[in-house]
C-alpha cells in the first residue's frame, strides 16, 4: 500500500513494510523524474482511505493496480471521495477495460501507463544440459498447483531444477504467511528444489539471467505481472495460463494456455505444457533461441522503464 505525496513516497496500513512491485514502481517513479514535477502532486496506488487526509491538497492521480472486484472498490466509487482524483491511470489494457465495464469513467481524464522494468542484461541464455525453472512471486498466486506438478515432472526429467522465492513477507503479512508454511516444507522436502522466501529484486534478477523457464500455473487473477515481464526481459519461457492480464502480458508465450477453474484440469494442462517447454529447451533448436529473442524484445519495448518515465512525466507536467 503505496502513495507518493509531493514525492515522497509513504506506506500505510497493514502493508506499510511491503517491498512488492507496486512499492518498487513508486519508488522508480520518485527517483526517476525530477522532484519538482511532484509538487503539490498525490499519486494514490491504492487503499485510498488511508491516504484521505492529504487528498485535500493539490492534484490527486490514482494508479490502479487492482482488479475493480477488490473490496476496496466497493464503496470508493459511489463515494464523494472519488470526485477528489482528477486522473485515473491503469496498468494494463486489460484492468482499463475491466474497470471501464464496472465503473461509469464518462467525463473522467484516464490514461493507460503499463508496469514497467529496467531491462535485463544478458547474451545468449546458458544451458549446460540442466533445465532451470523459477517461480518468484507470491504464493496464493500459483505455488500449490506447482508443487503438485513438479514430483511428476521430476519423474519424466531428473535433469530439471526448480527455485522457488516466495512468501508473503513482501507485504509484511507475516500472519498470513504462516498458511502457507506446510507448502514451504513440502518444497525443501522435494528433490530438486531449493526454496527461500523473497528476496531483493536485484537477486531475483540475477537468478532469472542463469534460469530457463518462469513457471507460473496461475489461480488469482492478476492486473499485470511484473515477474512474467522480468522473467521475459532475462529471456526465460513463459508456462502460464490466460487468466486475466496474463493473457495481455505473456501473449507472446509459445506456452500460453487455457485457464480453467477445474483445479486437476488445470494441473493437467500445466503440466502437459510445461513438459514440451522443458523439451524446447533441451532441443537448444534456432527456433527456441528465436523465441527467447521475441520475448526479450516484447518486454523490454512494450515495458520500458524510461517510456514508463516519460508517460508520467507528461501526465505531472499537465497539471
Amino acid at each position: 500500500m503505496a502513495a507518493i505525496i509531493s514525492g515522497k513516497l509513504i506506506k500505510l496500513g497493514a502493508s506499510q513494510n511491503a517491498l512488492g512491485g507496486t512499492e518498487l514502481l513508486a519508488e522508480r517513479l520518485v527517483k526517476g523524474l525530477k522532484k519538482e514535477l511532484f509538487k503539490n502532486t498525490n499519486i494514490v496506488f491504492n487503499r485510498p482511505d488511508l491516504y484521505e487526509q492529504y487528498l485535500a491538497n493539490g492534484k490527486n492521480i490514482f494508479n490502479f493496480q487492482d482488479l475493480p472486484n477488490d473490496r476496496m472498490y466497493k464503496n470508493f466509487f459511489k463515494s464523494e471521495m472519488v470526485n477528489r482524483f482528477s486522473h485515473f491511470v491503469f496498468n494494463s489494457d486489460y484492468q482499463k477495460e475491466e474497470f471501464c465495464n464496472k465503473f461509469d469513467f464518462k467525463g473522467r481524464s484516464i490514461s493507460v501507463i503499463k508496469n514497467s522494468i529496467i531491462p535485463i542484461e544478458i547474451d545468449q541464455k546458458k544451458y549446460d544440459g540442466k533445465v532451470n525453472l523459477i517461480y518468484h512471486t507470491t504464493p496464493h498466486r500459483g505455488l500449490e498447483p506447482l508443487a503438485h506438478c513438479f514430483p511428476k515432472i521430476l519423474a519424466e526429467n531428473d535433469k530439471v531444477y526448480l527455485k522457488v522465492f516466495s512468501s508473503l513477507k513482501i507485504y509484511g503479512w507475516d500472519e498470513k504467511d504462516k498458511v502457507f508454511e506446510p507448502l514451504y516444507k513440502k518444497l525443501k522436502d522435494m528433490k530438486n528444489v531449493e526454496y527461500s522466501p523473497n528476496v531483493s529484486n536485484d537477486e531475483i534478477r540475477a537468478e532469472l539471467v542463469n534460469s530457463h523457464i518462469f513457471a507460473y500455473p496461475n489461480i488469482w487473477p492478476e492486473s499485470s505481472c511484473l515477474a512474467a515481464i522480468e522473467a521475459m526481459s532475462a529471456k526465460n519461457l513463459l508456462v502460464l495460463p490466460n487468466l486475466a492480464a496474463l493473457k495481455e502480458t505473456g501473449s507472446k508465450s509459445k506456452f500460453l494456455y487455457d485457464f480453467t477453474n477445474n483445479a486437476s484440469e488445470h494441473i493437467k494442462i500445466f503440466h502437459e505444457q510445461l513438459s514440451l517447454a522443458i523439451q524446447y529447451v533441451q532441443k537448444q533448436s534456432e527456433d527456441y533461441k528465436s523465441h527467447l529473442n521475441d520475448l526479450k524484445m516484447y518486454a523490454d519495448k512494450n515495458h520500458n522503464l524510461n517510456e514508463y518515465l516519460r508517460k508520467w512525466q507528461q501526465i505531472l507536467s499537465n497539471k
